[in-house]
């Protein structure tokens, strides 16, 4: 696997959570999308934060989020009646990936990345730390062959 540990300073995000299976996590992003219309902000990349392991946590109760990431001195004046939140994805420690292909393949990449970690590099998975994604080029106009993932897995 071709993966490194980097040190990540913290990410300025627009946020809106979600509850349920982490493939209910799209529509959010379109509702998501609609606030950053409404609100004219300016946004940088798109991030989705998986708080939760599948393996362990029931579908109906694992946590996500759809984020577009802010500049730092970015202030919501309005959230025009939708649950938006300005916060931060804690910076740290991650060992990152890269993967090219549907997003419906990467739960096998996530299972090899957590091996890799804690096998390869002896390492622990933080408890504290979400994963996220960044996805580096637009579903809307990118064929699913052809999209990129960056994965990142907070360690201790």
């Amino acid at each position: 696997m071709n993966a490194q540990v980097t040190q990540l300073s913290p990410i300025r995000v627009a946020m809106m959570r979600h509850t349920g299976p982490y493939d209910g996590l799209g529509p959010v992003f379109d509702k998501l999308w609609s606030w950053v219309e409404l609100s004219g902000a300016e946004t940088m990349r798109t991030i989705g934060i998986y708080y939760d392991n599948p393996d362990f946590t029931p579908a109906a109760q694992l946590r996500s989020a759809a984020c577009f990431e802010v500049r730092g001195g970015y202030q919501m004046e309005n959230n025009h009646g939708m649950p938006v939140s300005i916060e931060e994805i804690p910076g740290g420690t991650y060992v990152t990936t890269r993967f090219v292909g549907p997003y419906e393949k990467l739960e096998p990449v996530w299972t090899e990345l957590t091996n890799y970690i804690e096998g390869t590099l002896g390492r622990q998975i933080s408890e504290v730390n979400p994963a996220f994604e960044i996805y580096v080029n637009d579903a809307s106009e990118t064929p699913p062959d052809e999209l990129i993932t960056e994965l990142y897995m907070p360690v201790v």
